[in-house]
C-alpha cells in the first residue's frame, strides 16, 4: 500500500470516529511515547476527543515529551474498559502483538474490530481490524510522520520533537541497521520545524542517576565472554539491583558498551526480576537476526533488537539462551 493510500484510510477511519483511545506495548519506549504524542497532536486539529491509556507510566527520561493537556493515563480495568468498548477507533500504535498489552490484552481483543494497528514490527498473532504496517520503516513514528504530512499536517516544535524521540531512539541515534536514507531526510526536516537533537540526547542519555552508573559498573565487572569471542552478555541478579539501589532502571542501555567491543556479533543482557522470571534483552550487529530467535521464546522487537522475558532460574535461562545464539551464529542466519 503506498503512503497516500495509507493516508486515505487512515483518514477515513479517523473521519468516522468521534473519540479516539491510543495506546500501545507494555513499558512503553520513545517510539510508542512518540507516536502516541503525535497522532494526539494531529487528532486535536480535527476536534476529535482523544485519551491517551498505557498499561505502564511513561519513562521518567521521556516525560519531557508529554504534552499535560493530553496526559497518559495508567489502565484500570474498572476505569478504562467502559471507554474503550465506547470508543469509535482504537489505535494501537508500535506493537501488533495482543500478548504485548499485558493487562489491556482481554479488552483489546474484545474491541479488535475498531482497533486500527500502526506498527513497523513484523506481526505476530495480530487480529485487528485495520493495520498500517511497514516493516521496512525504522520506526513507527516515521510511518505516522509520513501519514500526516501527505494529509498537510505541519507539526509544531512539541510534536515534531515527539516524532525525533521515536525516530532516533528506535535507530540509537541513527547507528543501527535500520537506518536509511528516509531516516535522515525526516530527521531534517524535523529539525526545520524546530527540533535541537543536542536538547534530546541530553534528555535521554544524560541524565543517568549515580545508582545506574554503580550499576553498570558492577554488571560490566562480570562481563562474559562465549562462542570465540562473539557473543558478550551480563547477568544482574536483584541482589545485585539492591545494592546498588538501582530497583526503577532501565537497563537495556548496558548492552550498548558491550555491543561495542572489537569482534562482537551480539550482546546480551539477562535481569531477574520478580515472580522467577527474566527479562532478556538481544542486541546484534549486521544481517544476525535476533528477533527469529526471541520469537521463539515468545518474546519480539526486531532483527538487531528484541527482547525476551521467561519464566525460570536466572542461570538455566542465561545457557539455554545463550546455547541458541552460539548456534544463531554458527548457522549463519
Amino acid at each position: 500500500m503506498t503512503v497516500s493510500a495509507r493516508s486515505q484510510r487512515f483518514h477515513e477511519l479517523v473521519g468516522q470516529a468521534d473519540t479516539v483511545v491510543l495506546t500501545t506495548h507494555i513499558n512503553p519506549d520513545g517510539d510508542a511515547i512518540g507516536s502516541e504524542y503525535a497522532l494526539a497532536a494531529f487528532l486535536g486539529t480535527l476536534g476529535k476527543a482523544t485519551r491517551i491509556i498505557n498499561q505502564d507510566p511513561t519513562p521518567e527520561v521521556l516525560r519531557f515529551i508529554e504534552d499535560p493537556a493530553v496526559p497518559v493515563e495508567s489502565y484500570s480495568e474498572e476505569r478504562h474498559d467502559p471507554l474503550l468498548r465506547q470508543a469509535g477507533l482504537v489505535i494501537l500504535v508500535d506493537n501488533s502483538a495482543p500478548d504485548r498489552l499485558g493487562r489491556m490484552e482481554r479488552v483489546m481483543r474484545e474491541v479488535s474490530g475498531r482497533t486500527l494497528c500502526i506498527d513497523h514490527h513484523p506481526t505476530r498473532g495480530a487480529g485487528w481490524g485495520h493495520s498500517i504496517v511497514d516493516v521496512t520503516s525504522c520506526a513507527t513514528t516515521a510511518i505516522i510522520y509520513e501519514l500526516l504530512r501527505e494529509l498537510g499536517w505541519s507539526p509544531d516544535p512539541r510534536s515534531a520533537e515527539a516524532i525525533y524521540v521515536g525516530l532516533a531512539t528506535d535507530t540509537g541515534f541513527f547507528r543501527f541497521e535500520s537506518t536509511n536514507a528516509r531516516s535522515h531526510a525526516i530527521a531534517a526536516e524535523l529539525l526545520q520545524f524546530g527540533v535541537a537533537p543536542a536538547r534530546v540526547y541530553r534528555e535521554i542519555y544524560e541524565r543517568s542517576s549515580p545508582a545506574f552508573t554503580r550499576l553498570l559498573g558492577r554488571a560490566l565487572a562480570g562481563l562474559r565472554m562465549d562462542a570465540r569471542g562473539r557473543i558478550a552478555s551480563v547477568t544482574i541478579t536483584r541482589e545485585l539491583v539492591e545494592a546498588t539501589g538501582a530497583a526503577d532502571e532501565d537497563t537495556a542501555e548496558i548492552t550498548t558498551p558491550m555491543l561495542a567491543l572489537d569482534g562482537v556479533r551480539v550482546a546480551a543482557l539477562y535481569r531477574e526480576l520478580p515472580g522467577g522470571r527474566v527479562k532478556v534483552s538481544l542486541r546484534s550487529k549486521g544481517d544476525l537476526d535476533v528477533h527469529k530467535l526471541a520469537t521463539e521464546f515468545g518474546g519480539g522487537g526486531h532483527r538487531n533488537a528484541s527482547g525476551i522475558v521467561i519464566a525460570g532460574r536466572i542461570e538455566e535461562v542465561v545457557e539455554d539462551v545463550g546455547r541458541r545464539l552460539a548456534a544463531l551464529l554458527d548457522s549463519g542466519l
